[in-house]
């Protein structure tokens, strides 16, 4: 993958708005699993949004961490199963 010439900074600005991108991107396809409130988006439309989204997403991810990945990739994989865990347990409530 080719490196983007931003700064940190901008790096993390932009990981920010797709952030949240993504997150109207997820409630806007929650939306069309029921009437209750109604979308005129159809739920595949809806989808490929939140597949775009995620994209996007990954690339800044995939930009600030470039040629660090395998730095941080162990201790992101234990918070994802220690997450994982906390999750799995809350669901027994």
């Amino acid at each position: 993958m080719d490196r983007i010439l931003l700064s940190t900074p901008e790096l993390l600005a932009g990981l920010a708005e797709e952030a949240s991108e993504l997150a109207q991107a997820a409630l806007k396809y929650r939306r069309t699993f029921s009437n209750i409130n109604p979308t005129p988006m159809t739920g595949p439309e809806a989808f490929e949004k939140l597949l775009e989204e995620i994209a996007d997403t990954e690339l800044y991810l995939d930009q600030l961490f470039m040629g660090h990945a395998g730095r941080y990739a162990h201790r992101i994989q234990a918070i994802k199963e220690r997450k994982l865990e906390r999750w799995k347990e809350r669901m027994k409530l």
